[in-house]
């Protein structure tokens, strides 16, 4: 019996501690109230993507415009919401693409392109005008 009980503590302080790392590389640990406040910040960026369709003040490109994806990659990434998540497609760099609108999220302005890979947003850091 003494000799389980000594085996049985170090496998669980062993055990503690490899979840304890791996908590570590997870990410970022939050609060649930903090998780509900950036669930529901994504939904309402989301739901009004739509309505903020436009041109906004300060843009350099408006709708119709013809421009050029960029990019250090040979893919630029497409958002189905500006400045919110991942890529949901991507385009090729280079290709020329119209600007449908244009929305500023966190100081930075997101063009809506029509792509063959689908229409999303793209950052203003990735277009450049086509003479």
């Amino acid at each position: 019996m003494k000799r389980r009980f000594e085996f049985v503590i170090p496998l669980i302080i062993l055990l503690l501690f490899l979840f304890s790392l791996a908590c570590k590389q997870s990410g970022e640990i939050i609060t649930p109230a903090e998780a509900t406040q950036r669930f529901e910040s994504t939904q309402i960026a989301q739901s009004n993507a739509d309505e903020l369709v436009g041109n906004v003040e300060g843009a350099s490109y408006s709708t119709g415009s013809i421009v050029e994806l960029t990019g250090k990659g040979f893919l630029v990434g497409i958002y189905e919401v500006a400045g919110v998540g991942a890529p949901f497609s991507y385009a090729s760099r280079g290709d020329h693409v119209p600007v449908i609108g244009s929305v500023k999220f966190e100081d930075e302005i997101w063009y809506k392109v029509e792509t063959s890979a689908g229409n999303g947003w793209v950052p203003e850091t990735l277009l450049l005008a086509v003479e």
